[in-house]
């Protein structure tokens, strides 16, 4: 009961914000998507950085839709990672409609996991958003064979702690606040070595207008 009087109290205090959120959902739904979860706006959670042509790990999946998202970015490929069983269910089921993403029912809950996923899939980028689990992420072995990173930090500790390792390692960082208020922490290197058609490698995302930038760090 409690659930449905919030509801109703945004509607009337942000009528413009639950059209906006319920027609997006809507409009994905019609085009054969796969909608966000609790209807976000994921161009201002996670759109920080360019996805095109690039393999995505995306840890902390849901039911597929942030891989449906980075698939509509450019991504090559989405190995999409939940532990969840219901929503893990839920996304095999939606990948079967998407080649591109590879579903893996896998509850993060030791580096080594991670660490495996990364020797395994190689990708370009990792996105984690895995409540709190990210503290796993400071004994990640080979954290610095992946060139970029896409992290949701839940605490001001873990957020500190994070950035601290990633800046030991070479990584460059700038930091978002997304629309919940957590930290979004985007790690990056430039590919020195890298050839001229790799997928491999940082491009910003211009339009970052309506994200709260908050400070960028190089070692």
């Amino acid at each position: 009961m409690t659930l449905v009087i919030r509801k109703i109290r945004t509607l009337f205090s942000n009528p413009v914000g639950v059209l906006r959120k319920y027609s997006r959902k809507v409009f994905i739904k019609l085009k054969g998507g796969i909608p966000p979860v609790f209807g976000e706006d994921y161009n201002l959670h996670w759109n920080f950085t360019s996805f095109k042509n690039k393999v995505v790990l995306d840890l902390g999946a849901d039911y597929g839709s942030t891989a449906y998202y980075f698939l509509q970015k450019g991504a090559l490929k989405v190995i999409a990672v939940e532990g969840d069983p219901n929503l893990a269910s839920k996304l095999k089921a939606n990948s079967k409609r998407f080649q591109k993403i590879v579903p893996v029912e896998l509850f993060i809950d030791n580096p080594e996991k991670i660490e495996k996923l990364i020797s395994h899939h190689r990708p370009d980028l990792v996105k984690v958003d895995i409540e709190g689990y990210e503290r796993l992420l400071l004994n990640v072995n080979n954290i610095a064979d992946v060139n970029e990173w896409l992290i949701e930090a839940h605490t001001e500790e873990l957020y500190d702690s994070i950035v601290k390792l990633l800046l030991s390692h070479g990584f460059s960082i700038r930091s978002f606040l997304n629309v919940n208020n957590l930290k979004i922490i985007h790690a990056y290197r430039q590919c020195i070595n890298c050839a001229k058609n790799s997928t491999s490698g940082f491009t910003a995302n211009p339009k970052l207008s309506t994200v709260k930038f908050i400070k960028q760090q190089k070692i």
